[in-house]
């Protein structure tokens, strides 16, 4: 069960609004904000938490107790080409999963503006 939420919480987080087929409302507004150049890290974080609080509480009703904690930070993306300086959003998600109680925490990452996971 604790992969098929990591999974969930993983698609949740990395599809944008509109992107499923199936389910229009799947997946996180924040992707609309992505190249928002205007945005500061404080406010970027606090959307992305407040998405992904919505979602979570819509498309993964296994957990409970959900917390979500993001890091909005400048980081390094290297490539074949070189190097460059990327905006990197890290993503936790505690909770406990309903069934047994048990505590549950997936943790991402990623380059955003476009999208890189890393």
């Amino acid at each position: 069960m604790q992969e098929s939420i990591y999974r969930n919480l993983h698609l949740i987080i990395t599809t944008g609004s509109g992107e499923h087929k199936a389910d229009p409302q799947y997946g996180s507004e924040f992707w609309d904000n992505d190249y928002d150049i205007h945005l500061t890290n404080d406010s970027r974080r606090e959307i992305i938490i407040k998405s992904l609080k919505q979602k979570i509480a819509l498309y993964e009703k296994r957990i409970s107790n959900v917390d979500v904690i993001v890091k909005v930070k400048q980081g390094v993306f290297n490539t074949q080409q070189g190097s460059m300086q990327k905006r990197r959003i890290e993503i936790t998600v505690n909770g406990q999963i309903k069934r047994n109680m048990e505590p549950i925490s997936f943790q991402t990452g990623f380059f955003i503006g476009p999208f890189t996971l890393a």
